[in-house]
């Protein structure tokens, strides 16, 4: 099993925790516009076949993003509402976890397929490593009646074991307690911005209330 960490604003955190679930990213809504776009297209002909197959794929598959870490600032700033939000810390399968892979230049390949299509999935600029993300690939299902969207349920092969509050965060350990009810084994930690670093730590003060 391998410790990742989802990052998460307060409200959507505390609704993850409660229904014991995570939000199921679709390629569409991706934050990186070359999400499956990352390879050289000098030609036509292979511009529309991967534009046939990310939109194929798009409609089937979903993403499960991760991070290595929790201590990169960025990481707070842009995933988890400024740094107000909470990171998750899951125990995961690594069967079926997958790093990215970083690249400074689009590969250039003849054609397309949904073989190559799964290998994109899992490759973003280089600029994006300080993410170090990990992905679980996995196929679209069974959408939220109420709301269209779908997620993953905890389990076995996705289990909980953090709750880290950001520096900005303002809820309390009681809180968290009752979100996440009956899971047990999780630690619960509150973070603060480094004296001497530019990194998210461990705040020793804990939750204050």
């Amino acid at each position: 099993m391998q410790r990742v960490y989802h990052f998460v604003s307060l409200c959507h955190g505390l609704d993850d925790l409660r229904h014991r679930h995570l939000k199921i990213a679709q390629l569409d809504e991706l934050n990186d516009p070359f999400e499956l776009w990352a390879i050289a297209q000098p030609d036509e002909h292979l511009r529309q076949g991967l534009r046939a197959t990310k939109q194929q794929m798009a409609e089937q598959y979903g993403l499960l993003c991760f991070s290595l870490d929790w201590q990169n600032p960025l990481l707070w700033s842009h995933y988890a509402d400024r740094h107000r939000g909470l990171a998750l810390g899951f125990d995961v399968n690594e069967q079926i976890l997958k790093q990215v892979s970083y690249v400074k230049d689009r590969p250039v390949l003849e054609k397309i397929n949904i073989e190559i299509a799964h290998r994109l999935l899992f490759t973003k600029y280089e600029d994006w490593h300080y993410e170090r993300e990990a992905r679980i690939y996995t196929t679209l299902k069974d959408p939220d009646p109420k709301t269209g969207l779908y997620f993953a349920d905890f389990g076995e092969q996705l289990v909980l074991h953090e709750v880290i509050a950001g520096p900005l965060c303002a809820v309390t350990k009681r809180e968290l307690l009752d979100a996440t009810g009956s899971v047990t084994e999780v630690e619960f930690t509150k973070a603060r911005l480094a004296f001497n670093t530019f990194h998210v730590v461990m705040d020793q003060r804990g939750f204050l209330a």
